[in-house]
């Protein structure tokens, strides 16, 4: 028996076998087949009780390859004649193999392989071929004499002693995976069948969905134009863009370059340009065709797109039939619909670890709605302590979460909804009188106000709350940076000799200087009107500030509030002076002003910043949202006459 040799060093050969690729070894074996015009392939595995993989064939009905012609296929390494011609001789299929290599990948499977293959000879008889390989000596095939037969053509190929590898082949996936591989192929050629291990490859069975798009090209005036097909597949079998002729020759596979987080997808290019460029195509990221494979791949994130769109609407209209969907009807306001779009975003994205119970779902959803209502930033994790989330999910959860047009706008919107709310609150607190008679300054309202400083100036931040005038200047003196030269802070003191317990003090820094302002806020009980007995109270603390040394600093200016719902009529007269701001009742050297201000005044400021918001959300508070805000964010101070009937 003739021995032919392959003029290579063996290790070299074993790394062209691909010994850890026995999926892909049995699918270059199909494709050998069907480049030798094979109409029915069948793959068989022997298997054990252990499920382990004793030997595998790969029989096919192909026009075989005569003994003449057995020399020049296995001795050489390359040069394979598909490499010249473009289409197989009788049904003009396109050809895969174009390397002359594929005979090596048999070694993936075991260590032993005859190749029996029955072909027409040049006289036109038909006549049997037997190869024989082992992995111990891979240079070297035997190949026997012709035997005239009277049967029919087509190679089976038996491989036994297997690989290390070659259990993979009984996975429950691997059909699914080779049917991936020959989608397109069998698609464009259904007279083809392909049987692996008694299971027939049919891309119809396993597919989810399929689409198809066309690609403007213009190197393709003179043939059919680029066609994208996609496939989706129940399980993952690997992604890939699978460059193909016209038919579904798979001819390259490069990455597919793309993000689409819960898909199996396969995409083919068919084109048959791809044919004359075969020889290039490992280097299609380089040349002319580029551009092309850029399409593709846009195409394809249009795709997904547009898929996970119609999953998400999906998921939505289940959770509304199952009555756990937190939202009913549509959006009315422009702030609720950016709302409702991050939460079904968000969503949608973790529904595959939402609880399976019902309630529990409900219990979930209604969380979610929540926290992306009112702290759409705090979200992420808060999710991922409750779901500890896969890295793909977070990944896409954070892209959502980083949108910041969609978690700022609904902060904010929440934010200026809920001042309008405390707003309409806070009338009712200090003008209702039922209600107003019986809130109490300190423990009440002076609590609820120190969270809340913003209806004084959106700039002022609080610094000190019911302390005394110490502790004003001790932070005083923070914010400038300055210590007393021996450590030690006198105290300060009013005129009579008593410690003032100051209500709020709040700073701002001016921008674009060292400069500063404080305000010193006097909260009196609704029910108190200011006359002079509480203005006194302010200027004492005014002077005693101003004539303390301790507090002198050219770069602060200080104001002082007393402020409740009535003033008396001198006060008022003094607060309407013509030569002074509003409100203003007096004004000292080095910076300090006094004022009496009323809540309708200080309310009507923050409405009038307010107003914009306010319109073009269309909020119009309601008492029970009023009483509802502060309920929530002030449970521990509420008054009792604000509780629900």
């Amino acid at each position: 028996m003739p021995i032919v040799h392959i003029e290579a060093k063996p290790d070299h050969l074993l790394r062209l076998a691909r010994q850890k690729d026995p999926v892909g070894a049995v699918a270059e074996m199909i494709w050998n087949a069907l480049d030798a015009e094979a109409c029915h392939v069948r793959v068989e595995l022997e298997v054990n009780e252990l499920n382990g993989v004793e030997s595998v064939s790969i029989t096919d009905d192909g026009h075989g390859m005569p003994n003449a012609s057995c020399t020049s296929y296995f001795s050489g390494l390359g040069g394979s004649w598909k490499t010249t011609a473009k289409v197989s001789p009788n049904l003009k299929r396109g050809l895969h193999g174009r390397s002359g290599q594929g005979r090596l990948r048999a070694f993936a499977l075991g260590e032993q392989v005859r190749w029996i293959t029955v072909a027409h000879a040049a006289d036109g008889r038909t006549e049997r071929t037997v190869i024989t390989g082992a992995v111990d000596r891979p240079a070297d095939f035997e190949i026997s004499e012709p035997e005239r037969v009277e049967i029919p053509c087509g190679t089976r190929v038996e491989v036994s002693v297997p690989a290390n590898f070659v259990g993979r082949l009984s996975h429950e996936d691997t059909a699914q995976q080779l049917t991936s591989t020959f989608a397109p192929f069998l698609a464009a050629n259904p007279d083809v069948r392909i049987i692996y291990h008694g299971t027939q490859l049919d891309p119809a069975t396993v597919w989810t969905e399929i689409a198809e798009y066309v690609l403007p090209w213009p190197d393709a005036a003179d043939q059919a134009p680029p066609l994208l097909r996609v496939i989706e597949w129940r399980k993952n079998v690997g992604r890939v863009l699978a460059l193909c002729d016209a038919n579904g020759v798979v001819l390259d596979e490069p990455s597919p370059g793309i993000q689409a987080p819960g898909y199996h997808f396969t995409a083919y290019l068919l084109w048959d340009g791809f044919v004359e460029r075969r020889g290039n195509l490992p280097l299609a990221e380089l040349d002319e065709i580029t551009d092309l494979l850029e399409s593709a791949r846009e195409k394809l994130r249009i795709h997904f797109r547009r898929r996970d769109q119609e999953r998400r609407e999906r998921l939505i209209q289940d959770w509304i039939s199952e009555g756990v969907y937190p939202y009913t009807g549509e959006p009315v306001l422009p702030a609720q619909a950016v709302e409702r779009q991050m939460f079904d975003e968000v969503a949608t994205t973790i529904a595959r670890r939402l609880p399976g119970v019902t309630q529990s779902k409900k219990t979930t959803l209604r969380l979610l709605k929540e926290i992306i209502a009112h702290d759409p930033g705090g979200l992420y994790p808060v999710l991922d302590e409750l779901f500890r989330l896969p890295q793909s999910e977070q990944e896409a959860l954070k892209r959502i979460l980083q949108r910041t047009s969609l978690s700022e706008v609904i902060k904010a919107t929440s934010q200026v909804s809920d001042r309008l709310d405390f707003l309409a609150a806070l009338k009712k607190l200090v003008f209702e009188p039922a209600i107003s008679r019986t809130v109490k300054e300190r423990a009440e309202l002076h609590k609820i106000l120190e969270r809340e400083t913003w209806i004084f100036g959106d700039a002022y931040a609080l610094m000190v709350s019911d302390q005394s005038l110490d502790a004003v200047l001790a932070r005083h003196l923070k914010e400038l940076g300055r210590r007393p030269e021996d450590g030690r802070l006198n105290p300060v003191r009013r005129e009579d000799g008593r410690t003032g317990i100051v209500d709020l003090l709040l700073g701002r820094a001016h921008r674009g200087n060292a400069g500063r302002e404080h305000l010193v806020v006097e909260l009196k009980a609704p029910n108190v009107k200011v006359g002079q007995v509480e203005v006194a109270q302010i200027k004492s603390y005014a002077e005693a500030i101003v004539s303390d040394p301790q507090f002198r600093d050219a770069r602060v200016s200080w104001d002082f509030w007393v402020v409740s719902t009535e003033l008396e009529k001198t006060v008022r007269r003094d607060a309407s002076a013509p030569n002074r701001p509003p409100g203003c009742i007096a004004e000292w050297e080095g910076g300090v002003r006094l004022w009496a201000r009323t809540w309708s005044e200080i309310i009507d400021d923050c409405e009038d910043r307010l107003h914009f918001y306010r319109d073009r959300l269309n909020h119009d508070p309601a008492t029970e949202h009023a009483m509802e805000y502060l309920r929530r964010v002030h449970t521990s101070v509420t008054p009792e006459a604000t509780a629900t009937p």
